[in-house]
Parts: C-alpha cells; structure tokens; sequence
C-alpha cells in the first residue's frame, strides 16, 4: 500500500527513472498488489524503462507478536511472468481469513479490510482510514498462514517467502525461550529468504558463524536480500549506510529465484557488487571474423563465471574453446584437433577477443605454426587430459603437471628463485643429496680399507710361519758352518758376528728413518689435498656468504685453515731423520765409529782372520752373511706382525665401527630428504584439509625397497659350488625381510645395528673365510660393497586418492584428480580456464558429489569455459551462462557454426534451460536434484523436468 510520504505517482515513477543502476524493483504493498498493478500499467505504457523487473512484494504481519508487541513481518515476492498473475494473487488472498469474532470472518480483500475496519470503530466512515485500521488489525496466526499458502497450487509454485529478520517486527524479536522456540524454527524453515543487511545475519545463514548444522533445523542455507525500505522520497533508492542489494542473474523472476541455490555467490549486500575477477584476465566476448561462413560473425558474450558450452557431436563446441585458446596462445597442434583439420579451410580467419578491462586482442590463424608470446588463457584439451589420464606411459607428464600445479600454488617466498618443481625440489634437497653421496662414498672408501686391513689380518698366520721357517733357515745355516780350529778364529768369529749384528741393527734402524721420510711425504700430500679442498671449499662458502649479505669484513672468519704452522714440524722431522740417515752412514774417506761405513769395513776385515783355509773362510763368510740377512728379515717381520697384532687391528675394528655408523647416518640423511619432500607439498595437504572428501587426496612419501633386486645381487657374489650360510633366493630374502627390512624402512639406528648382525650372524666373521666362498673374482670389499650397499632404497613419493597411489588409479579417477588440483590449487592462475570434456571418463555420482563443488568455488576467481555432455556439470555447478552449439551443412558439406547463449535460469521456450534438458541426457534429472539439493520441494516442478520440458509460462519455476 503506498503512502501519500512518496507524493504524486508522477514524482515517485521519475526519481525512479532517474536511477540508472536499477535493474529489478519490488513494489511493496501491504496486503494487497493494487499499487504494485498501477505501476506495472505505467510500464506497460511506456515509463520505467530502465527498469527490466518489476514484481509484487506483498507485506503481512502475523502473530505470535514480538516482545515489542508488534506482529512479524512475512513477505511473498511474486513471480510476474504469468500474464493472469494479479488475478491469480488476488484471487488467493481472497481465500485468506481473518476472524474477528466468533461468528465473522474478514477476507483479505479490499472490501472486506475495509469492513473491518468499520467493524473495530463503529463510526468510521471514511474508507480509506477504514483500510488503513483493517490492514493494521489483520494478523493472523504464522501456522495459519502457512497452511493457506500450501493450499494455493497457483501461489505456491509462483511466489518466494521472505522473512523479516530484525527484532522490531521480525523473527528475532520472538522471545527466545522454550515457548516460542518451535514456533520460531518453524518460520525461519518456512521462509525461502531472508529480509536482513546485517553482516552478521548473513554469515549466520550462510553456516559461516555457527557452521552448517546450526542451519539444520532452519531449513538450510538462505540467502540474505534487502531492499531501500523507504518510506519517503528523501529515502526513496537509498538504503541505510549503502547496503544495496546486488543479485548476479538474468533481470527475471527465474533469476532472482536462483538466489535460493546458490544464496553466497548469487548474493551481494554492500554499495557496489564484488569484483573477485581479474578484469584485464576475464574474457568479456569472442567474435570469429572472416571464416568464409563458417562461424556467424555475431560477438558472443561471455560471463565472467562459469560458462558451459553444450550441444550434440559435430556441433562446434570444441571449435569455441579451440579458437580462443589458439587466440589466447595456449593451444597445441594436436593430431584430430578442430584447427588441426580445419586449417587449411580457415587460414586468414582472425578471432577477436575482447577483455573485461577494455582491450583487445586479435589472432589470424596461418597456414601453420600457433601464435606466440604470454599465454593469455589455460586450455586443457580432451587430448591434453586423455594423454595425462589414459594413456599407459602418461604417469611421468601427469606427475609433472601436478608438481607444476602446486609449484604455482607456493608463494613467491617459497620458490626459491626455482623456475619449476623439479628445479626447486633439486635446491630443497640439495645439501641432504650431497650428504648421502658423501656418506656413500666414505662407506665405499672404508671397505678399501677394511679390504686391506683384512688382508693384513689374513696375512698374519703366513707371516708367523714365515718368521719360524726363518729360524729353521739360521739353524741349518749353523749347521753348516766350517768348523773353527783354534780358540783365536773362535774369538775372531765372535768378534765378527758381533759386528755384523750391529751393522745389521744399524742397516734396520736406517731402513727405518727412510720408511719414516716416505711417510712424511704421504703425510704431505695429504696436507696438500686437504688444502686444495680448503681452498675450493672456501671460495664456494664466501661466494655464498656474499650472496646472503655477509660483509667482507666478516668473511676471514669463514675461512678454514690450520690453525699453526703446519710446515715447520715436518721439515723438521725430515731435516732430522734425513741427518740421521747420513750419520748412519758414516762418511766415504774417513767414517767415525758405529756408522755403516765403519762396521761394513770392520766387518770385511774381519772376515780375513776368521780361518786361515781360504775356501772354509769363504764359505764361513757367505754362511754368516745369509745369516745376518735372515736375522735382518726376521726384525722386520717382528715389526710387522706387531703391528697387525696391534695398531693395525685396532684401526680395523675402528673403520668397521666407522662404516657401521655412517651407514646408519644415510638412513637419518634419508628422512631429512623425506622431510624436505614433504614440505614441497605442505599447500597441497593444507588446501586439501578442510573438506572430507578432499581429504581423500594426500601427499604420499614411502620408503621403497627394491628387496629382490638386492638379493640376487648378493647371491651372484657367491661360489654356488661350495657351501654358504643362505643356501637359497628364498631362505636369503626371509632372513633379509625379518632382519634388515624395517631398518631399511626407516627405523631406529638400534634396530638397523640389531639387523645387520643377526643377517650377518651366519657369515663366517674374519676376512679370509668370507674370501672362501665368494668367486673367484670377487673380494671381500665386494661382499661388504653388497652389505652396505643402499642403491635398492629410494624415497617413491607422490600422490593418492582414498589411500590408492596416483599411477595405480583408473583414468577417470585420475581425471578427477588432476581437475580437483586445477579448480582447487591453481590460485594464482586467474587466467579463463577451458577444459573440454572432462567428463569423458567420469561417472555423474563422481561429478555430482565432488568436482561440482570444486567448480562452484573455482568460478568465483576465475573464468571457466566447460565443454560438457554430462548435465550434473551444467546443473549442480550452477553454471552461469550456457552456450548451445549448434551446426548446419550447406550442399557442398560447409558447416556453419551458431551459438545460442543463456542463462541457466532462462526459462522461456527453447532459452538455455531447456535446450540443456533436451540436449544433454539426464539434465531434467539434474536440475531435480539441484531443487532437492536445496530442499525446493516443488513436486510439480520436477514433474515437469522429469518430462524435459521447460516449465510452462503461467508455472514459471
């Protein structure tokens, strides 16, 4: 009922005119749609032309009252497209009573509102103040109301419940005890929408504050709408603190019933609607010129959501998203792609893409060859996604398109200047790849050693035998000596064997001094090595040092070096023992006693005055020299068996503790690597947290054993002639699954040691019995090389789905993981995204309870461009716009491609929404069950998509 606080008709229709922004206008009446029936004669006539709807918004006050005693306001919005519809809504507020008394019932009427108002004051004679007091006096009780609502077929398929949500006059002003709780739920699950600009009411019903199940017993999600409420001209289009009401849909009643399905993204309240979409990165339109009538040269707009391009086989839709992507530098010459075949027919075709930010760009497809520079648009093709998913060696390109995705998902902090995944997975994992290389190559140099040791432990025995064939060797050498014939040759024979027992002493202790100088030059060398590697390893530390910012001041610090003079004590010792060897030798003219010289000559004078019989002197001499030689040998041998007795199995028990603990060091080297792995796909596990379903995709690192590979390895090491503690493949690969395989897969350093001994508790322990039953070519640091070898261990990582790993799933279920990652991940891509077909493979219970959600979401940032058969991603993806595409071939076989394009709430014989049931195979079954997915329980409605048919003009749905 419009009051006279608005003025004259005339100024109330022309400050409507004068805002250009209107698009859809409810004119509120109460009880009633008279004044709602005059403005719709003005358009009618010619006014309000800037307005493209307008509809009846009829008021209602109903009890129970507020705590402010007033009744709660309910509103039915009221489709127009009927064109009986005033007649209808008359005729249904008319069955609406209200009882006075006992005996009189008052209809919701003009004539009977104004009846009641006479009935409350006796001498009211003025209609118009009678209606007033009638309207004011006419509340019924909520359930009521409800109940003469459901009995109107017609009100009820055309009209939309609003409920008022304010504490004056609205629900939340019912007092909030148990007496009225039931009473409350009960309107706010009657209501369809929600009357309220509050922020907090909008989060509340969109679940975002108290979550979805505080809205379980309110009937679900509601979207939240507000309009001017004025009540005068000075607040005529002008909300309270700018807080219009912004509605993404067709200007129709259909569209504004879509608010209902998707009450978040189709709803804005605020001063200006919400613009997530990057402008310069949203396609606005496409138009294909000079095709030589292939294609219409009509510009076909597109909406910055999500568009779906439906129609038959052979009908072009490919051909769209073909050509904007060939125009958007991101298609491939793929073999049986549209361009591909058609190529040579459309040469000189130019397709123009115009930007939501204003500018253009146009592309003339050659001959050959696809246009070049920055990639404007994301197209997965039907190929691209077949190569990836089906195809049976695609598993390595899928593994690197995800890694692409989630690489494009980190924030620029943490690429690490990497130019992709597997450059930045390299710098991640650098520094534990360079230790387990280390600790592989120290391994192996340890077994040279230990090789060695073992040798020399094995060459003990032989040396003692050695040593006691010696003294057998001097004891026959007695035997054989002359026999002296005088007590002077006895004494000249001891003298002689004295001195020549001193030379021999003096000859080792010499030979001794020269071992120590060729050990000094070892010991050079490896100063000299170790100073080179200091040196390289400096100048790679300060280069990276600078690189962080360290001053130069501070980099002498870094700088690794001895710490003292590291040359003088060994030219020292060399000086010293080269000055021994010289004064062991004595000097050439005139040697000093005790030299070599000097015994060497005291020797050969004595030999001269051993015996007087020149052929006895001469064997006694060579006798005495062989037995001076052996004793020389035998202090040689003395020395060395002591060492291996000694130092040198010390050192060898000291490299065998060594190579055990460096080994179990590449296992803790191995999970800093799968720790850095991990971290690669830390966004992709937080992205996917959240839902349950998406739970269902997780990043996965396992330890990978190759165990067989291991073990025939081992066995070819082994003499299969001759005995050997594992006799078999099998009785090795038990003992190594019971014994080595939960170190091998991570486990405590304890249990590794623990392992290695009991697997190695059947092997003989010393060097010479594992010799014995290894071929011929094979060493002992062979055997060991096979014990401690770690290359049949890697680290196999990647991703599952509902604990299966990605190359072991089926193509279809790939598909939906890869487009999950895309619609999921890929934030930072804003870029239009076109996929074709990726339904090919899907099953629609997969399409309809998972990727719908993911599109819902992606859409909202980006552009998407779906060429789909399956209805489920049309319907459930509350598609904003749908393209149909459809074909004609002339006589010669030209086709001429058209386009016809709608919104998904474009209800009108042959729009959009019926195309999509006709074309598309199960979409009346669809949009079913997007009006369950919202509780719309509108039977009739469904029988009329069940039937794949728009609903009728006078049912408009």
């Amino acid at each position: 009922m419009r009051e006279d606080r608005f003025g004259s008709w005339e100024e109330y229709i022309a400050a409507i005119e004068a805002d250009t922004e209107i698009a859809a206008l409810g004119i509120t009446d109460y009880l009633s749609v008279k004044n709602y029936a005059y403005a719709r004669e003005l358009k009618d006539a010619g006014r309000l032309q800037n307005v493209a709807l307008i509809f009846p918004n009829i008021e209602f006050r109903i009890t129970p009252a507020t705590r402010h005693g007033k009744g709660i306001n309910l509103h039915l919005l009221v489709s127009p497209d009927d064109p009986d519809h005033v007649t209808q809504i008359e005729e249904a507020l008319g069955q609406l009573s209200f009882e006075y008394t006992t005996e009189k019932k008052f209809y919701c009427t003009e004539a009977s509102l104004i009846a009641l108002g006479r009935a409350l004051t006796d001498k009211q004679t003025d209609a118009t103040a009678a209606l007033k007091e009638g309207v004011n006096q006419f509340k019924v009780e909520f359930r009521q109301f409800r109940d003469w609502y459901r009995s109107q077929p017609w009100l009820s398929r055309n009209a939309l419940i609003a409920l008022d949500a304010g504490q004056q006059d609205g629900a939340a002003g019912l007092q909030h005890d148990d007496g009225f709780r039931a009473v409350r739920e009960e309107l706010y699950s009657f209501a369809d929408v929600i009357f309220s600009p509050r922020p907090k009411d909008r989060l509340f019903w969109l679940g975002k504050s108290h979550g979805p199940d505080a809205l379980k017993r309110l009937g679900g999600p509601k979207p939240c709408l507000h309009g001017c409420d004025a009540h005068s001209m000075d607040r005529l289009l002008k909300p309270d603190e700018g807080r219009h009401c912004w509605i993404k849909a067709d200007p129709t009643f259909e569209g504004l019933r879509q608010v209902i399905f998707e009450p978040e993204e189709r709803v804005w309240i605020g001063e200006s609607p919400p613009d997530l979409h990057d402008r310069s990165r949203t396609l606005q339109s496409v138009t294909v010129l000079n095709s030589k009538g292939w294609f219409e040269e009509v510009e076909l707009p597109l909406n910055p959501g999500l568009v779906s391009i439906i129609g038959k086989k052979g009908m072009g839709k490919s051909a769209l998203n073909e050509l904007i992507a060939f125009a958007g530098r991101d298609w491939t010459d793929e073999p049986g792609s549209f361009i591909s075949r058609a190529r040579a027919s459309l040469r000189g075709t130019k397709v123009v893409l115009n930007w939501c930010d204003g500018s253009t760009s146009i592309t003339e497809i050659t001959a050959k060859g696809t246009s070049e520079g920055t990639k404007q648009v994301r197209y997965l093709s039907q190929k691209f996604v077949e190569r990836l998913c089906a195809h049976p060696t695609g598993d390595s390109d899928l593994v690197r398109e995800i890694e692409a995705i989630v690489f494009n998902h980190l924030p620029p902090s943490e690429t690490l200047n990497a130019s992709n995944f597997a450059d930045l997975r390299d710098k991640r994992t650098a520094t534990t790849r360079k230790e387990k290389a280390r600790l592989i190559s120290e391994i192996k140099k340890l077994h040279r050693e230990i090789d060695e040791g073992f040798k020399k432990q094995l060459s003990l025995p032989n040396r003692l035998a050695r040593r006691q064939d010696l003294n057998q060797a001097i004891a026959a050498l007695l035997k054989q000596m002359p026999s002296l014939e005088s007590p002077a040759e006895e004494e000249a024979a001891q003298r002689l064997g004295q001195e020549q027992k001193a030379l021999s002493e003096a000859v080792a202790l010499q030979a001794n001094f020269k071992d120590k100088l060729l050990q000094i030059e070892l010991v050079q060398q490896k100063i000299k090595t170790f100073q080179t590697e200091m040196n390289r390893f400096s100048f790679d530390l300060l280069e990276d040092l600078r690189s962080i910012g360290v001053p130069d001041a501070d980099l002498d610090s870094f700088v690794p070096c001895f710490p003292g003079d590291v040359t003088t004590p060994i030219t020292q010792r060399f000086q010293h023992f080269n000055r021994r060897i010289a004064e062991l030798e004595g000097d050439e003219s005139e040697p000093a006693p005790g030299t070599i010289r000097f015994r060497w000559q005291r020797v050969t004078e004595m030999r001269d005055r051993v015996m007087a019989d020149q052929a006895k002197q001469k064997r006694y001499v060579e006798i005495n020299q062989s037995i001076s030689d052996i004793h020389q040998e035998i202090h040689r041998m003395d020395a060395e068996i002591e060492s291996i007795k000694g130092p040198e199995l010390t050192k060898l028990n000291t490299m065998r503790d060594r190579r055990r603990a460096v080994y179990v060091e590449y296992f803790e080297a191995l999970k800093l690597e799968q720790k850095a792995l991990a971290e690669l796909y830390r966004p992709l596990q937080q992205q996917f947290a959240g839902h349950e379903e998406e739970k269902k995709v997780q990043f996965h690192i396992q330890w990978h054993v190759d165990i067989d590979a291991w073990i025939e390895r081992g066995m070819n090491l082994f003499d299969q002639r001759k005995a050997r503690p594992y006799s078999s493949i099998e009785q090795m690969k038990e003992a190594a699954q019971t014994h080595l395989l939960s170190g091998w897969l991570g486990s405590t350093a304890d249990s590794i040691k623990s392992g290695l001994d009991n697997f190695l508790e059947p092997f003989p322990q010393q060097g010479e019995a594992i010799q014995s039953i290894l071929r011929s070519n094979y060493s002992v640091a062979d055997f060991f090389d096979w014990i401690y070898s770690v290359d049949h261990i890697s680290l196999a990582y990647g991703l599952s789905y509902q604990g299966t790993a990605l190359e072991n799933l089926s193509p279809g279920t790939k598909g939906i993981v890869l487009l999950m990652l895309y619609l999921a991940m890929d934030s930072k891509d804003n870029r239009p995204l076109l996929i074709d077909q990726p339904d090919e493979n899907l099953d629609n219970d997969s399409i309809y309870s998972l990727l719908a959600n993911y599109f819902r979401r992606a859409k909202e940032r980006r552009q998407i461009l779906l060429i789909t058969h399956n209805p489920n991603l049309v319907v459930n993806t509350d598609a904003e716009q749908i393209v149909v595409a459809e074909c004609v071939k002339d006589d010669r076989g030209t086709p001429r491609f058209t386009y016809l394009s709608g919104a998904i709430e474009d209800t009108r014989s042959e729009g959009a929404r019926e195309t999509a049931c006709l074309i598309l195979e199960g979409g009346g079954t669809a949009f079913m069950r997007r009006e369950r997915r919202y509780a719309l329980k509108r039977a009739d409605i469904w029988s009329d998509l069940r039937n794949h048919a728009a609903p009728k003009e006078s049912d408009s749905a």
